[in-house]
């Protein structure tokens, strides 16, 4: 009798040594190549305040002055020579390429398009590693994502550097989705939540370790170079990644197939079963929508564009909160560990508030806590030389609007994935994912806005944030409600929340199925932003 890979796998061990080797080599992968150069920019791209150089008849102004000042403008309007960098703090790319006033907005560019790459990664990683396997891709798009940012430590020359961002972003969106995948494919079912629970520790290992290294590396290159080195161990870890037996049984290589399960299975100390393997006929398998089916119906489009602008919101609001440690007042570093922190307890009250009062709710309130805290806290900075007023704001923006704003990004997971019925899920998620990268390229921007008045961030924060709680009212909670299967089933639920029209249609299951409590598991838990 022919075995399914599943069946093997539960023989030779679904959650046992190998995987938890391979979810280590993938994690490390997570920490440098990902984590690392996604938020590393918040610290290379800082501004340090300026000052009047000595003797300078123009500039006779004492004392520094950064974003949020006064006089912080007044640099504009007389000569370059006038004045000068603070540098006895840090230094960064704004120094090294004069990135103030006229120019001031590129200083953002280097964040805003390590996103652009990071969408295009995504996409067509997905199409390469189903191509050409999830081993070649996997590595050699996190090495390559090191050796670029480890060469863009050396560059001297701005729209280069800027180039070199791009391909970094490019690298970390293939490699994590084509890593994502592999482990997925090497494990069981039932423990698939395992993987992305792990990865979320390791994306706020990395963030932790990452204000530890600003901190103690004040030179932007070579802080660069000190998150670039260490991820080019992955080097070596070719002998140690295997091919996903399961991308080769559908490619027509069952002796391969075999060859990396016997691996496993010999590292596991477990006993290969004998047999052949069950390859699926893949003519006969149920044909799946495509992008038009995501804007099929009245329903449809509805939930389609919702979830899209929900999704661009949320992830410009968490990287917004991200990138702006420190920027107004308080220790940046500090600032920047204990909002990585708050990240894990955000994460578990997500989880807690999904099973108890739903999705859609898990996802308004944090949505709107996160703009409340940040608007109050634009009272409590009106003077950046307080410690009193910067504690306030710190704890109030940077503190609570971090921790909510995450609980969002986590819901929003398992709530996108609940909207869409099964025959367009994989579309919808990926297109909804697609736009929260093109809602991360804006975040830099609402931080530099800060330059232009303290509360315009705020403002449009605020704007966003209503229209995207309102929208989210629109659509119907999905907790407790049957799985959606196809597009008949979403269009008989119109009106939100006529489940028991639905059963009574035979359209649905009349109790929510083991397969969706199984994907709300493996979503709540691989709830990390990149």
């Amino acid at each position: 009798m022919a075995l399914t890979i599943d069946d093997v796998m539960e023989k030779i061990g679904s959650m046992s040594r190998y995987q938890y080797r391979l979810l280590l080599i993938c994690g490390y992968g997570q920490l440098f190549a990902a984590a690392f150069q996604v938020m590393i920019p918040t610290f290379l791209s800082v501004e340090p305040p300026w000052r009047c150089k000595d003797n300078s008849s123009a500039c006779n102004l004492t004392g520094t002055f950064k974003p949020g000042d006064p006089n912080y403008k007044f640099r504009c309007s007389i000569s370059r020579d006038d004045w000068e960098f603070d540098t006895s703090e840090l230094n960064s790319v704004v120094t090294e390429w004069d990135l103030v006033c006229d120019v001031s907005a590129l200083s953002m560019l280097t964040k805003a398009v390590m996103f652009l790459g990071f969408l295009i990664g995504v996409l067509a990683g997905g199409f390469l590693s189903d191509k050409f396997g999830r081993k070649p891709i996997a590595y050699f798009l996190t090495v390559l994502c090191n050796i670029l940012a480890l060469a863009g430590s050396f560059i001297h020359v701005y729209w280069l550097y800027v180039l070199v961002r791009v391909l970094v972003g490019v690298c970390i969106g293939g490699s994590n989705l084509a890593m994502y995948v592999l482990l997925v494919e090497y494990v069981g079912k039932r423990h698939r939540h395992v993987i992305g629970t792990t990865l979320f520790y390791f994306w706020v290992l990395a963030l932790l370790l990452l204000s530890l290294f600003a901190y103690l590396i004040r030179d932007w290159r070579t802080l660069s170079i000190a998150g670039a080195v260490p991820g080019l161990l992955q080097i070596f870890f070719w002998w140690f990644f295997p091919e996903s037996p399961r991308w080769l049984l559908a490619h027509g290589k069952p002796k391969e197939a075999i060859e990396e399960l016997k691996k496993a299975a010999a590292f596991n100390r477990k006993e290969m079963p004998a047999g052949e393997l069950e390859q699926k006929d893949a003519t006969s398998a149920q044909r799946q929508g495509d992008f038009r089916d995501l804007f099929s119906s009245i329903a449809m489009t509805k939930r389609t564009l919702i979830s899209w602008f929900t999704w661009m919101v949320i992830s410009l609001v968490y990287y917004a909160v991200s990138f702006s440690a420190g920027t107004f007042g308080g220790n940046r570093y500090l600032v920047f560990f204990l909002t990585s922190l708050i990240e894990l307890p955000s994460n578990w009250t997500c989880i807690k508030l999904c099973r108890k009062i739903g999705r859609k709710k898990t996802t308004v309130l944090g949505v709107i806590v996160a703009f409340f805290a940040s608007v109050i806290a634009v009272f409590f900075q009106r003077d950046l030389h307080n410690t009193g007023f910067m504690v306030a704001n710190i704890i109030m923006a940077q503190g609570i609007a971090k921790f909510f704003i995450n609980m969002s990004f986590s819901s929003i997971y398992v709530y996108s994935s609940e909207l869409f019925p099964t025959v367009i899920r994989n579309i919808g998620m990926g297109t909804s994912s697609a736009m929260a990268r093109i809602g991360s390229m804006f975040a830099p921007y609402i931080v530099w806005l800060v330059r232009v008045h303290m509360l315009l961030p705020y403002s449009i924060v605020a704007v966003l944030a209503f229209v995207c709680a309102g929208l989210c009212f629109l659509l119907p909670e999905t907790k407790d409600a049957p799985t959606l299967e196809n597009m008949d089933s979403v269009n008989n639920n119109n009106n939100n929340n006529n489940s028991t029209e639905l059963m009574e249609n035979g359209n649905l299951p009349l109790e929510p199925s083991k397969e969706k409590e199984e994907m709300g598991e493996l979503l709540l838990n691989q709830c990390y932003p990149a």
